[in-house]
């Protein structure tokens, strides 16, 4: 009868398979690894680009305060600007309103009334003269009234009397001008006073 050592082929199977186990070991370990590193490089690359993100992101707001600040500094200019236009424009009208003033003022003075004195001093004026009667006095206080160049218009006081051999009302009559615009006011100044009658 032929004998067969087995012994011998259980060995060398039992030492393949260990040589294909610490293969297969080595082979996920090596997997392992290689997936580590390419996890851990997949997040620093994603924080590089958040960290470019944030980078731009304040470059932006950056460039964006800048622009306000230019802005901030175009409108206060602006209206630096306008102030000024403001003034000009003032002055402009003040420079012709009291000769449009004056005009309108002989146009609307009666015939039997007289004005002996006209005193204008910041944006206020004080008439005072001589007329025939109180009816004159009165039709001259109703045409400042209506006239775009007086306001405010206040009788101060009529005094009736006889010269050389006349009798006429000598009177005084307080308004206000509405030619120009104070310069105060017109350059926006908060402690622009305004006229009194």
């Amino acid at each position: 009868m032929v004998r067969i050592n087995l012994v011998a082929v259980r060995v060398s199977k039992k030492k393949e398979a260990g040589k294909q186990q610490l293969v297969l070991f080595a082979v996920v370990l090596l997997a392992g690894i290689v997936g580590n590193v390419m996890w851990a490089q997949s997040r620093a690359d994603e924080l590089k680009r958040k960290q470019a993100a944030v980078a731009k992101t304040k470059a932006d707001i950056a460039r964006l305060d800048q622009i306000i600040g230019e802005v901030t500094s175009l409108k206060a200019q602006q209206e630096e600007l306008k102030k000024k236009l403001a003034v000009l424009d003032a002055l402009k009208k003040g420079r012709s309103g009291p000769v449009k003033m004056l005009d309108e003022l002989a146009q609307i003075t009666p015939k039997n009334l007289s004005l002996r004195t006209l005193d204008e001093k910041d944006g206020h004026i004080k008439f005072e003269g001589s007329a025939a009667s109180n009816y004159d006095v009165s039709q001259f206080m109703e045409s400042l009234i209506t006239s775009k160049y007086f306001g405010d218009v206040e009788l101060k006081k009529t005094t009736a009397k006889t010269d050389s051999g006349y009798r006429v009302v000598d009177f005084s009559i307080n308004a206000s001008t509405k030619y120009a615009p104070k310069l105060e006011e017109a350059a926006g100044a908060p402690g622009a006073r305004k006229a009194k009658g």
